[in-house]
């Protein structure tokens, strides 16, 4: 098992069973329950000594490059897998799901698809790369499912480009041919005599008696109480209008893409506010570099700082001194100015380029780093140039 604190959920269910699970519960990624290594080594183990398994899945989603890393092996073991998706099998799990000989689903569960991502930070370059990686994903993931199901291109294209996720159900599933089969439940409930009197019942001695069909008068009072709760919703979002319990769907919908829209706007000023504060620290710190006060190599660190805090840091950077422009070295008088000097060159006016080797050679290596015209002039004077 890997160094992680996740349960191993993947663990082979083979008891009395004539041909073995894999249980794949949970996450995927490296620090997740589902992770490449370890379900690699379980699946050998298994094919090792059969050539049929089952895998079971409720799988949330997680890393695009394990969950595919995932899929090869199944597809490219000479194994006859079976796969049953109980709950749901989301994002890279429902990729997993596709690597079966023979998918089925029980009657409840999901298929869910998005478009892939990711976070970047850095360079303009670095947004490209990152561009150019999640365009590539989306094109792979389009490709796979093209290879199994019957939808149109389009429509699979959409489920992995839109801005929504897409959730789609057993019955859907099967029309798509996503999966071969839909798994029912055996049992039945019995309606019991006194049903009628459904409402005032248990929730054990409802479901006890449910058949089928909900009566109407829990449809009724279901859809009340779903409406006060978008209703509650709307309310803390100031968008209120003249909706009430009684409105229809419609005008609720219509509610809701108000606050759709009110999020994405707020998500973009923020993103604006985000970049607004990353250019103006890279503008102060870039032009402490240029004024000696700061190094390259201390650029990043600065900047961050800067973004969380611009006062502070063009104060900190207004009381340091620079290095000296060597065209003002010297006074009207011809004299030279001692004020601008590094700090290391205070009481030092007397050492050459060998007494500074022998002397402070760490200080050398800073004054050639902090104040390269200085380093330039005792460089030059020991060896004549």
């Amino acid at each position: 098992m890997s160094d992680n604190s996740k349960k191993f959920h993947y663990e082979v269910n083979n008891q009395n069973l004539a041909v073995p699970e894999i249980l794949i519960y949970g996450y995927i990624g490296q620090w997740e329950e589902v992770d490449y290594k370890r379900f690699q080594n379980t699946f050998r183990e298994i094919l090792s000594k059969t050539k049929e398994l089952t895998v079971r899945m409720h799988c949330g989603g997680g890393s695009v490059y394990e969950g595919l890393a995932i899929y090869d092996l199944m597809r490219s073991s000479d194994a006859y897998i079976k796969v049953i998706v109980e709950g749901m099998a989301a994002s890279m799990g429902s990729i997993i799901a596709l690597g079966g000989d023979e998918i089925t689903m029980t009657e409840n569960a999901f298929f869910m698809m998005h478009s892939a991502k990711m976070g970047c930070y850095g360079t303009k370059a670095s947004m490209l790369s990152a561009h150019e990686q999640l365009t590539n994903v989306e094109i792979r993931l389009v490709e796979i499912y093209k290879e199994r199901i019957s939808a149109d291109d389009a429509i699979i294209a959409s489920w992995f480009t839109g801005e929504k996720d897409t959730w789609l159900d057993s019955t859907k599933c099967l029309e798509y041919k996503i999966c071969d089969e839909v798994i029912k439940p055996t049992k039945k409930r019995l309606l019991t005599d006194d049903a009628k009197d459904i409402v005032n019942k248990t929730p054990e001695e409802m479901f006890a008696a449910f058949d089928g069909e909900i009566p109407n008068e829990i449809k009724n009072q279901t859809e009340v109480i779903m409406k006060q709760r978008l209703l509650s919703m709307l309310a803390i979002a100031s968008i209120t209008n003249s909706l009430s319990a009684t409105s229809n769907e419609d005008e609720i919908f219509t509610a809701l893409d108000q606050v759709f829209a009110k999020a994405k706007r707020v998500d973009e000023a923020e993103a604006k506010i985000n970049a607004l504060a990353l250019s103006n620290a890279t503008t102060i710190i870039e032009a402490a570099i240029v004024a000696g006060k700061l190094t390259a190599a201390e650029k990043q660190e600065w900047i961050d700082n800067a973004i969380n805090n611009p006062e502070m840091v063009e104060k900190a950077l207004s009381r340091m001194i620079g290095k000296v422009d060597p065209n003002d070295l010297l006074n009207r008088d011809g004299k030279e100015i001692i004020s601008g000097q590094h700090e290391l060159l205070k009481n030092r006016a007397d050492w050459d380029f060998e007494k500074w080797q022998k002397e402070d050679p760490n200080g050398l290596a800073k004054l050639e780093d902090e104040a390269p015209e200085d380093f330039k002039t005792l460089f030059n004077k020991k060896f004549n140039k």
